[in-house]
């Protein structure tokens, strides 16, 4: 926003940037959210955090430059474009046309996901007035990625054909799998391996599975990313045509809420009294928590869909003494039975972090994401 008290003179622009950097919109980054941005583009009148401030400047200074509000000089001249600029102005030049199968970033995100809204926002002016409607908007899409093996440390060159209403994935010239749009979730934020990276969560015979896949390009895999999404809110759209549009966003597809090693026992037909705990790779997301042996597993050991305190699910933050689980230990209560789980690695921010999760996932409302399947134990 426009400042109206821009001076032909300034005894000291570090004031007056320390005044700017506190107004409403200007006290976070203009593309990520964060909060207290220490950071700017002065061509284009924004504040950054240092994060993206640095993807700002791998731009260049034709498109983006960047400086300091505290260890870097200010001019007057430099000072005068961000009064006359901000992240409210920005937004309403730079942010036009931003489809809904977009993530706008959050300061928890990805390198790939910022990097690849920055890009698209400021050097490919994907969501400027006049951009051209996007490829990936169509929910159709089809080129090769990398694709790990289900069992095993293994990446193979695929063929993936999204064509709005599933995807698969060829070998030798034949589909292997085909997979309903309406069945699938998608993240760029979990455990790939590879920092353009993507994890696909499908329901196959009611059980969990996931998919891993890689891009050399993080334009393209953050494209894929996209499509399907794009896919899924045309589908929804026309199985949900009295919901509304900010509804549908919201169930397009659903990022890891925690994810990180704990420590759990067993089923009690497995207690094993020497080795009571297993340290195994749990994933949080919707109402939906999962345990696999290592995080890019194709299928999970055990999968708990979370109901509400009313059904019998909670979470208590001390363990009975008789489970031997020490002071970060922790219980979850369900009607199968109670998990005592030590964070991994176990001290008290962990611990803290896992129970209020927990606690919010139980307590959430159903949000009509992609469905799961039901509970089990195998180890």
């Amino acid at each position: 926003m426009a400042d109206a008290s821009i001076s032909t003179s300034l005894a000291d622009p570090k004031m007056e940037l320390e005044r700017l950097v506190k107004l409403e919109g200007n006290d976070v980054c203009v593309d990520c959210g964060r909060k207290d941005p220490e950071w700017a583009s002065v061509n284009l009148g924004v504040f950054l955090c240092i994060e993206c401030s640095g993807i700002h400047r791998s731009l260049g200074a034709h498109i983006s430059k960047v400086k300091s509000l505290k260890l870097d000089s200010w001019n007057q001249e430099n000072v005068e474009a961000m009064q006359g600029g901000g992240n409210k102005l920005s937004k309403k030049k730079w942010e036009v046309k931003v489809h809904p199968c977009w993530k706008r970033p959050t300061p928890e995100d990805s390198l790939v996901v910022r990097e690849q809204w920055i890009k698209a926002k400021y050097e490919r002016k994907e969501f400027v007035a006049e951009a051209p409607e996007p490829t990936y908007a169509t929910g159709k899409k089809k080129s090769n990625l990398y694709k790990r093996k289900k069992d095993r440390d293994s990446w193979n060159q695929r063929l993936f054909d999204l064509d709005g209403e599933t995807l698969k994935y060829y070998v030798k010239g034949k589909p292997k799998e085909v997979l309903p749009i309406v069945d699938l979730n998608v993240t760029l934020n979990s455990e790939t391996g590879h920092p353009n990276g993507l994890q696909m969560i499908a329901c196959v015979k009611q059980k969990t599975r996931n998919y891993f896949v890689y891009s050399e390009s993080a334009q393209e895999i953050v494209e894929w990313y996209c499509s399907i999404r794009a896919a899924r809110l045309k589908l929804l759209s026309q199985k949900n045509p009295g919901l509304r549009i900010n509804d549908i966003i919201s169930r397009l597809s659903k990022d890891f809420i925690k994810y990180g090693w704990v420590q759990k026992t067993p089923p009690p037909h497995k207690a094993n009294k020497k080795n009571p705990f297993q340290r195994r790779w749990f994933v949080l997301y919707d109402k939906r928590l999962l345990y696999f042996d290592k995080p890019q597993d194709a299928n999970p050991l055990g999968e708990i869909l979370l109901g509400n305190s009313a059904q019998g699910y909670g979470v208590t933050e001390e363990c009975p003494p008789e489970y031997n689980g020490g002071v970060y230990a922790f219980l979850l209560k369900t009607p199968i039975r109670d998990f005592p789980l030590i964070p991994d690695p176990q001290n008290d921010q962990e611990k803290a972090s896992w129970v209020s999760k927990l606690k919010a996932a139980i307590e959430m409302e159903e949000s009509g994401g992609p469905p799961g399947g039901h509970s089990y134990e195998t180890d």
